[in-house]
């Protein structure tokens, strides 16, 4: 079987059944920087827009207008016109955001991440952290519809919280169980159902005072779960499984709805009208009380963890990627209401402060000449993973990837004709020192070299078979490849051969950079940074704390570097890495590629088609660096692991953009 990088497998590797929320609804919602934290973190979301976190609820109030969508990172996101204009509203402390209940365009509740949950009490101008006995993760939150002061919210290890004052405070409910708890629906102020991992079904008929376990059914989650009437409810969950009860669920009945994809919630607005979402873009629909139901798919196959209508026509669906979608007849349609590509972008190349280029999957390249502010797709002739472009003028650039691709331009990016390699592997990196001469290298110790401008691909004796990450040339005699099992490849005769000059490093490297003819940087998994001060002869380690893994790195000078990698982590240093220092970043998300030019002039990308940029000063917490200067060292690899100002046309063979409906002229 062929081998990947580890930042390709974890780019390409599926969600898994049967673990917890953090993977079923907010993709990696439990990483580090998803703890409470401060919001003004110095970077602002160029796509998607309006932001690409995770949305883990949406819910509006009955006016069909007025609603809020919340989700990873701390993001809540308002709108006033159903959707099609979404501001984002900021608690001073925030955390991810799970479960989302709204009473009117005035009151709403969220839960989250460490026991959090935040009030508005006047349309999200000011959220509210509210004090609750617990730390573990909140995934749901509810309010008794006959009695609004009675809530609950549940969440890891059976954790069941509950209100009798509206909200104000909340005290610890006993569970019967320690599974983790994604849902949670009660009729009234007495009857209630929670749902959660390991197929558990908990259920009260005295407001929470007791809970009695059910139904254990397999050990799949069930992730959603929703009463349709005082005696009918229903709940979903992975694998395609569907049960109901018509005895307020003391007893539960399979429903075949004749798929196998993961259904991740449910709703119904009133006893008739309901609908699931799942992942791979599922929608189902009824119109029966869930005695029949009408499958339906969203364009691009997202995955859908949350949905919620208005009546039996309107209706919201959102997901991974910031993605929110709506639909005006009943579900079977979907438009979307947030902007921008979501396809994983693996690197970013700014030629200067304004014109750049970034590609990634599905062939994706986009192209800007505004320092981001739009962007637009430019087609590339290809559906391969494109990991990797450089330019060398505002003119000649290259892109590699999968599958031998080598795609070059002469006019800026606007039009790009394949090269032709002669091989069929996996390039993952490629630079330029001139228009005519470049090198790029991949899979299996292959490196290429043109002098021609890539009219003609040479293969070049590595002499190694290591997956060969990342290339960068000084000029055109001296340059440095670097890979898997820490290998560092280094030529001093324009490539035609190379030396290994590794020591002991085994830690997979993703990236190397040059300030100039002697001071580089290499970075790579578990947070291993290596310096060198002759060219890259000779590497010192620079391991900090942090060991995330570590994709990318740029220089702006000899001592002014920023790195990106796993989890949304940014490190930079101003004094040539004794010290390293992390920037809190605005997603969690893995960012495969760093643009930095030094100042604010700096860009980062990665999973979902995330691309940000500095806005601000750079504010930053040191991470200490161990006082004896450690030896190069290590274990063995783990493996597993033309543009307008007004318009972004980011979106060739997405989701159909929704428009509002105009509004008929009032009558003279």
């Amino acid at each position: 079987m062929s081998l990947k990088s580890p930042a390709q497998r974890f780019r390409l590797a599926p969600f898994l059944a049967g673990v917890s929320l953090a993977a079923i609804i907010l993709f990696g919602f439990a990483a580090p920087s998803a703890s409470a934290q401060n919001f003004d973190r110095g970077w602002e979301w160029q796509n998607p827009l309006p932001q690409g976190n995770a949305i883990s609820a949406v819910r509006f109030t009955s006016d069909q207008r007025h609603g809020w969508a919340v989700g990873a990172d701390g993001v809540i996101l308002h709108t006033t016109d159903g959707g099609f204009e979404w501001t984002s509203q900021h608690p001073r402390l925030v955390a991810a955001l799970n479960g989302l209940y709204v009473f009117d365009r005035q009151r709403a509740f969220a839960a989250g991440a460490r026991g959090v949950i935040v009030a508005t009490k006047n349309g999200g101008e000011r959220w509210t952290e509210i004090p609750t006995p617990t730390k573990d993760h909140l995934y749901a939150i509810t309010f008794a519809s006959d009695h609004p002061e009675r809530g609950w919210a549940v969440g890891t290890y059976g954790c069941i919280i509950a209100t009798t004052d509206g909200g104000e405070t909340w005290a610890l409910q006993k569970s019967s169980t320690r599974a983790h708890l994604f849902s949670i629906s009660f009729i009234d102020k007495n009857t209630g159902l929670a749902t959660g991992d390991r197929g558990r079904v908990l259920r009260t008929n005295d407001g929470g005072r007791h809970w009695k376990e059910v139904v254990r059914l397999g050990s799949q989650p069930f992730t959603g779960v929703t009463f349709i009437a005082p005696k009918r409810a229903i709940a979903v969950g992975y694998g395609g499984r569907v049960i109901t009860s018509d005895d307020a669920g003391l007893t539960w009945e399979p429903v075949d709805v004749g798929m196998t994809n993961d259904l991740l919630s449910v709703y119904f607005s009133d006893q008739q009208h309901g609908w699931i979402t799942g992942d791979k873009g599922v929608v189902l629909s009824t119109a029966n009380g869930g005695g029949f139901w009408l499958p339906a798919s969203v364009k691009t196959s997202p995955r859908l963890v949350t949905v919620f209508f208005a009546d039996e026509n309107t209706g919201w669906a959102a997901g991974s990627d910031g993605l929110v979608v709506r639909s005006d007849d009943g579900g079977l349609g979907w438009r979307r209401l947030t902007e921008g590509g979501r396809d994983d972008l693996a690197d970013i190349f700014f030629l200067d402060g304004s014109r750049g280029w970034a590609v990634g999957a599905h062939g994706k390249i986009l192209a800007t000449k505004s320092a981001g502010k739009n962007w637009t797709t430019r087609p590339s002739g290809t559906t391969a993973h494109l990991d990797a472009v450089t330019f060398i003028d505002e003119n000649n650039g290259w892109v590699v990837g999968d599958q031998g691709t080598i795609l070059h331009s002469t006019n800026g990016g606007i039009v790009w004709t394949p090269q032709d390699t002669n091989v069929n592997v996996q390039l993952l990196g490629v630079c330029f020192v001139t228009n005519k001469r470049g090198w790029a290298v991949g899979a299996r110790g292959t490196i290429l070299a043109t002098v021609d401008g890539g009219e003609t691909w040479h293969q070049k004796e590595s002499n190694t078979y290591a997956w060969l990450e990342d290339v960068r040339f000084i000029d055109d005699k001296h340059g440095v490849a670097v890979g898997s099992g820490g290998a560092i490849m280094r030529t001093e005769d324009g490539g035609e051969t190379w030396k290994d000059v590794s020591k002991n490093l085994k830690e997979w490297l993703h990236a190397v950079a040059f300030a100039d003819e002697k001071r580089g940087y290499a970075v790579g998994e578990k947070g291993i940074i290596l310096r060198t001060d002759d060219g890259g002869l000779t590497w010192k380690d620079q391991e900090t704390s942090l060991k995330t893994n570590l994709f990318a790195v740029s220089v702006a000078s000899r001592d002014d570097a920023l790195i990106a990698g796993d989890q949304g982590r940014v490190l930079a240093t101003k004094n040539g890495g004794l010290t390293w220092e992390t920037q809190p970043t605005i997603t969690s998300s893995p960012l495969f590629a760093v643009v930095y030019h030094g100042g604010e002039s700096a860009w980062v990308a990665g999973r979902g088609g995330a691309i940000l940029r500095r806005n601000t000063a750079i504010a930053t917490v040191k991470i200490p660096i161990p006082k004896i200067p450690p030896a190069l060292g290590g274990g063995p690899p783990k493996l597993q692991s033309q543009e307008t100002p007004q318009t972004m046309n980011l979106d060739d063979g997405d989701i159909p953009r929704a428009v509002p409906r105009e509004k008929k002229p009032a009558k003279p």
